[in-house]
């Protein structure tokens, strides 16, 4: 490959280098060989700059065909595993009726009694408010607290001081709650 590229930048230096001595002031025999030197290099010229355009067409589509088989090959990877996740986890128990109500009125029952511990309950607004922390955490270690403030509060300017006061609130939530 280097070496086309040697050998074309040579015969455009050497038929530019003809083509120079031609318009120079040398007798007529030089002018024609000249004249003649710079047309055969530049014909050589033109056949190499073909071949380093084929050479880069082909380089450039069997890079591009080698990525497409990579992200063919990660796709077909990630769909089998998929699948085998699907086999694995996919298909949820299916009980005898009789099971499943024993099930549901052991859980009920279970659900009911005054001592069972509920600490894990969340009401849909609390599992809202946990995610909105941990994304604003999140984007805080990642892209800085300006960002933040800035770009997803929409606090910036002449409210920047309440958008750090809400930033830090919804951050001293998060912590006394726990929800890291």
């Amino acid at each position: 490959m280097a070496d086309r590229w040697l050998k074309a930048n040579c015969l455009l230096a050497g038929a530019t280098a003809f083509w120079l001595t031609a318009l120079s002031p040398v007798p007529a025999i030089a002018k024609g060989i000249s004249y003649s030197l710079a047309l055969v290099a530049s014909v050589q010229l033109v056949t190499e700059s073909r071949q380093l355009i084929r050479q880069d067409a082909r380089r450039a589509a069997l890079t591009a065909m080698n990525l497409e088989l990579e992200q063919v090959e990660i796709g077909l990877h990630t769909q089998q595993q998929e699948q085998a996740l699907n086999e694995i986890y996919g298909a949820a128990p299916t009980y005898p009726s009789e099971v499943k109500e024993e099930l549901t009125t052991s859980l009920e029952h279970l659900y009911k009694e005054p001592s069972a511990d509920r600490s894990g309950e969340t009401s849909a607004s609390t599992s809202v408010d946990k995610a909105f922390y941990l994304a604003m955490k999140s984007l805080v270690e990642v892209r800085g607290e300006t960002y933040v403030i800035e770009q997803v509060l929409k606090m910036g300017g002449r409210r920047w001081e309440d958008g750090k006061r809400r930033l830090q609130q919804i951050l001293q939530q998060g912590r006394e709650e726990e929800w890291d």
